[in-house]
């Protein structure tokens, strides 16, 4: 199926959107997600974010522990 505007012909870049991104005509529920489809993509969406902030927490702590400590007070050999 084409996923282009009816009206002027460029791609559907966000099919959550009622209306065209581009031109601003409006998008036939036809080429629209399904309230579904939007629900697993929002989904989808907020579990990646989660795996991003997991990411960004892991190599926090290793950051931290690369420095040598917990992000406490710094230890000085002599």
């Amino acid at each position: 199926m084409s996923h282009h505007c009816p009206s002027c012909q460029r791609v559907l870049y966000d099919r959550r959107l009622t209306h065209c991104g581009f031109c601003g005509a409006e998008i036939p529920e036809s080429l629209q997600f399904t309230a579904e489809e939007r629900a697993a993509l929002d989904r989808k969406l907020a579990d990646s974010e989660e795996q991003r902030k997991q990411r960004a927490r892991i190599a926090e702590e290793e950051a931290r522990q690369a420095e040598g400590g917990d992000g406490g007070v710094p230890i000085y050999y002599f």
